[in-house]
């Protein structure tokens, strides 16, 4: 999900909770908490480091609201509720269009932000679906997928 999608959410999540509307939502990183990647040529953000740091500022009336990585990692959570993961994957290339910015305002808002939700797709197979596999598996012949159905009813017998 690139960085004006999840924006986008998260400006529906504030107006939707706070009942304001954000103005001039971006990017904000103290520049401190952020790594360089010797072996990518890359700036980049550990999300596991710490969940504290500030990533996004809006301004909210007459002040200034942050959020942490892991404000942006709820929010998202919530529009996103059977997300098995979701990670914020904040870097930039350290290259001659990096050198190119004049102030650290500018490397900071051309940050490739973006957040990378995983699902849990596994289906799992009901009881009479597993018979039929047994039965399926019997038909051809075929003994090792007999063993794999047959220890699989077993244990969801066992359950």
């Amino acid at each position: 999900m690139s960085k004006a999608e999840v924006l986008d959410i998260l400006t529906k999540h504030i107006i939707k909770d706070q009942k304001r509307f954000p103005v001039n939502i971006q990017t904000c990183i103290n520049w401190y908490f952020v790594d360089y990647d010797r072996s990518k040529s890359e700036w980049f953000i550990d999300p596991n480091a710490r969940k504290d740091i500030k990533i996004v500022q809006y301004k909210d009336g007459y002040r200034h609201t942050y959020l942490t990585i892991e404000a942006v990692t709820g929010l998202l959570q919530r529009e996103f509720p059977d997300a098995s993961n979701i990670h914020i994957d904040i870097r930039i290339k350290d290259n001659n269009a990096l050198l190119r910015k004049d102030t650290i305002e500018e490397v900071i808002n051309s940050m490739n932000f973006k957040a990378i939700i995983e699902f849990d797709n596994e289906v799992l197979p009901t009881k009479s679906d597993l018979q039929q596999l047994i039965d399926l598996a019997l038909d051809m012949g075929n003994e090792q997928l007999f063993m794999e159905y047959s220890a699989q009813y077993n244990a969801y017998c066992m359950i």
